[in-house]
């Protein structure tokens, strides 16, 4: 794993959130979301279901916290994840500057407004240009990527913003397109 990239996270889940470091490719374009979606795993064995993170702070809902070095996520109780770090971090070649090399698509935004049981998530959606964003939704991999995200937790009342965000389609109860809406841009939190 010399040549693997190593991504700082944090995991939204029903009763812990969860920060650690990923593992997820050899290669600068690769994504954090094809390691949430499945699609990359480059660690020492293949675990389908299961991310590894490491170096982990674990806060509990009850407000507990405590310190491990390795934690195997099922993919499917993660709510949200988050990149953390620069603002392209996680986000392969779309978050270089410059010419793009193939297999990349250009996108265009579409500023949503999404909920899930836990959280009020406002962010920047991409889509082909004529695509539908119920059609984005449809597709079969499992998280949606955001960017310029504004978190809210609906217990705790806090907001957070996350330059990159994966949202798992599997907890989301609605999404509304902000239509008429400027683009909202990510600001670096002080």
């Amino acid at each position: 794993m010399e040549n693997a990239a190593s991504q700082l996270i944090k995991l939204y889940m029903d009763e812990q959130v969860l920060t650690g470091s990923i593992y997820y490719a050899p290669t600068p374009e690769a994504r954090l979301l094809d390691a949430l979606n499945g699609l990359s795993d480059m660690g020492p064995v293949k675990r389908g279901k299961f991310l590894e993170l490491n170096d982990v702070t674990i806060v509990h809902a009850d407000g507990r916290s405590e310190k491990i070095s390795v934690s195997y996520i099922n993919r499917s109780t993660v709510i949200l994840a988050a990149t953390l770090g620069g603002v392209n971090a996680g986000r392969g070649i779309g978050g270089r500057p410059g010419p793009k090399s193939y297999p990349y698509v250009d996108k265009s935004t579409v500023p949503v407004r999404l909920e899930t049981q836990h959280y009020f998530i406002v962010g920047n959606m991409y889509r082909v240009d004529s695509q539908k964003v119920w059609y984005v939704l449809e597709d079969n991999q499992p998280f949606l990527p955001l960017t310029s995200a504004e978190i809210q937790n609906r217990d705790a009342s806090t907001t957070e913003l996350m330059p990159f965000l994966a949202v798992n389609k599997e907890h989301i109860i609605s999404v509304h397109e902000e239509n008429g809406q400027k683009r909202i841009n990510f600001i670096k939190p002080k």
